[in-house]
């Protein structure tokens, strides 16, 4: 199963990092950021999918700043280690997805999260 988060500005999401300024290493800011966001703590593996896209000029709020901006994201395989899911004001809902919850999914938008999933379950 994979947690999928929902970010009420953007979408369909997966729990994970924004690299702070001064941050060098990938897999603690990872784990701090899925932390923060869901409580959870992981053991973090193999990057799955590196993808790009441009922010929308439509959003609103804490995205306002990065309308137009190119967005890099590399995105790994993790396993639960422990944690209870606790979910940060950044998202206001999240599901366990399996593939077959996947497939049967249908989004008015395609996010990074769903190319993602979409090569996480080899679709």
């Amino acid at each position: 199963k994979v947690l999928l988060m929902h970010d009420p500005v953007l979408g369909a999401d997966l729990p994970g990092c924004k690299i702070q300024v001064g941050e060098t290493d990938f897999i603690a800011a990872l784990k701090r950021e899925v932390l923060e966001e869901t409580g959870l703590e992981i053991a973090v593996h193999e990057p799955f999918y590196i993808g790009s896209f441009e922010m929308p000029e439509h959003v609103k709020g804490k995205y306002r700043k990065l309308i137009c901006k190119k967005i890099f994201n590399v995105v790994y395989k993790a396993t639960y280690v422990s944690g209870e899911i606790t979910i940060s004001d950044e998202h206001d809902s999240f599901q366990w997805l399996t593939e077959e919850a996947f497939k049967a999914r249908h989004e008015d938008k395609v996010t990074t999260a769903t190319k993602a999933l979409r090569a996480y379950f080899n679709l």
